[in-house]
Formats: C-alpha cells, sequence, structure tokens
C-alpha cells in the first residue's frame, strides 16, 4: 500500500472511530418513550429531569412510561406540546440521566457532517450525511414562524422523529423530525427547541398573538405615493372575527393595513411576524387607510396559544 493510500485508509478508520463514539455518546442521552403502538418514540434528555420528542410520535398525555439508555424504564409525565413545531415536553423526577451536551453553532451549518440517531427500542440505530440546506424564516401550517429548521442528506429510519441530531463529538445539534418535510430528513435546531421547552414549561404553550383578521395584498398604485407611503402594497381586511381585537379596536372589512408598530405590512406574515414581537398586554399602532384617508387605530392583541391564526 502506498503512503497515500496509507495515509487515506487511516483518515477513514479516524472518521469512522469518532462517528461511532459519537453515537455511542448520544445512546447515553437518548430514552425510548412508549406512548403509541408498534415502536416506541425517541426521545432527548435536554435538561435535568425534562425530555423532549416529536409530537406526533407521542399519542398518549399523562404519564407514559420511558425506558433510559441502561434499559431501566421509569415514568414520566407530559408537561406541554406545541403543534407548530412539533415538539412534546416530558418531566421525569427520577430519569437520573445526564442532559445531552450542545453541539457550537458552527455544527449545524450548511454542509456539516452530522449524525441522526434514534432508540425504536432497547438499542440505538443511525444514520450519517450532511446538514443540506437552512430553511430560513420557515412558516409552520399553523402559522408559526420557525427559524431553525435544517434539511438533512440523510436516510430516516422508523423511531428517528423526536431522537437528536448529532454532531460528530456527539453533541446534539437538534431534534429530528421527518414531519416537517413528507418524510424526508429534517431538524429543528437547539436555540429553537429551548425557546419552545421555555414557553412550554412557564406557560403551558407557545404565546401566539393575533387580532382576528383575514387579509389579503393589494396593490396601492397612487395611493401610495399620495400617502408618502415607502411601499406600493398594502394588505386588504377581508375577514374580521367578530369581538376579537381588531374588531373591538375599530377596524373594518376593507380596511387597508398599510403598518403596524412603524413596519410596513406587505404580505401576511409580516403581520404575523410583527405581533410576534408584542409583549403580553401591550398595545400596538395599526396604519389603515380608510375611504381616502389614514388613520392609526390603536389595537390590543390576545393570546391564543397553540390555535392557528
Amino acid at each position: 500500500m502506498s503512503p497515500v493510500d496509507q495515509s487515506s485508509s487511516n483518515a477513514l478508520a479516524e472518521l469512522s472511530s469518532k462517528l461511532s463514539d459519537a453515537v455511542e455518546r448520544a445512546a447515553s442521552y437518548i430514552v425510548a418513550i412508549h406512548a403509541r403502538r408498534r415502536i416506541p418514540s425517541s426521545g432527548v434528555v435536554w435538561r435535568d429531569g425534562i425530555i423532549v420528542s416529536a409530537s406526533h410520535t407521542v399519542r398518549r398525555d399523562g404519564t407514559v412510561r420511558v425506558t433510559r439508555p441502561d434499559g431501566s424504564d421509569v415514568e414520566a409525565t407530559v408537561v406541554g406540546r406545541d403543534t407548530a413545531t412539533d415538539l412534546v415536553v416530558l418531566s421525569s423526577d427520577g430519569l437520573a440521566v445526564a442532559p445531552a451536551p450542545r453541539a457550537e453553532p458552527r455544527a449545524s451549518a450548511v454542509g456539516s457532517l452530522v449524525l441522526a440517531v434514534g432508540r425504536p427500542g432497547r438499542s440505538v440505530s443511525a444514520s450519517f450525511g450532511i446538514v443540506s440546506a437552512i430553511a430560513e424564516g420557515w412558516r409552520s401550517e399553523t402559522g408559526k414562524r420557525i427559524d431553525g429548521l435544517l434539511r438533512l442528506d440523510l436516510a430516516v429510519y422508523d423511531g428517528f422523529s423526536g431522537g437528536p441530531l448529532v454532531a460528530p463529538s456527539g453533541a446534539v445539534v437538534g431534534i429530528n423530525n421527518s414531519a416537517f418535510a413528507r418524510g424526508t430528513a429534517a431538524a429543528l435546531s437547539a436555540p429553537t427547541v429551548d425557546f419552545v421547552i421555555d414557553e412550554l414549561l412557564s406557560r403551558g404553550h407557545i404565546r401566539r398573538p393575533f387580532i382576528g383578521v383575514g387579509v389579503h395584498p393589494v396593490a396601492l398604485g397612487p395611493v401610495a405615493r399620495r400617502y408618502g407611503l415607502p411601499h406600493d402594497v398594502a394588505l386588504i381586511v377581508v375577514s374580521l372575527a367578530e369581538g376579537e381585537p381588531a374588531d373591538t379596536a375599530g377596524i373594518q372589512l376593507g380596511d387597508l393595513l398599510v403598518g403596524i408598530a412603524g413596519r410596513p405590512l406587505a404580505r401576511p406574515s409580516d403581520l404575523l411576524d410583527a405581533l410576534s414581537t408584542v409583549a403580553d398586554g401591550d398595545s400596538v399602532d395599526v396604519t389603515v387607510l380608510r375611504g381616502g384617508t389614514q388613520q392609526t387605530i390603536r389595537v390590543t392583541p390576545r393570546d391564543r396559544g397553540g390555535q392557528a391564526e
């Protein structure tokens, strides 16, 4: 064998050993959750006594049986779910499993080597690939903006949803979920998972402010110049929920919403993004064009938790 071949062989052997070590390290913080038929769900011990998994795989609430990495069982309680990110959080006083270490932020960069690991039973299984894309500004079916969706180029096996996406160091990059991309591999980044866990533990749901309007983009044409607007698109109110914040504040069907809190509105997503920054109980100024006049209407959004806008 030539020196070059020997060097390549050594490099591959070293990589293989490192990946095997990464799976072994990940196995120390992956549990099996017995809350559905057929195979258990994979879950990650994210914090002391706290497990996170994919909500669609944990089909029971209340108390469920969890198998720890050493094969012993313990009870855990479902404390909250978020349908938008498809995450479920469980707690267990007797878990006694060290939480998953976090990978460096660069471990989720496009092209990074990663492993999807799951525990669909007593032992773990793994798949090797790369982060193929980062879906910035991705929005779920319920309207929730999710900035940390990682698309993966690797095989997806039964039991992977809810398990960790792992860096070659064995540290966790995110939580795997095949439900986001029609059966292909994807993962929620660790910062997004942390945010959801914080909200579910403190509130029991994810705060989602809304005002109760259905809107559609329309071109303003010369009207934009007349009012000195920086854009020529607004959102026309096409539906209005009776008794909800926009209705009680005086917004009407046919109003043109051109701005909120000083931010222009050109797409429905702009309205959702602006509302997401409003603190609990705070009001926000909505700039409206109605009957050829511009006015400001103050609206106090309502938090409706896991419901869709």
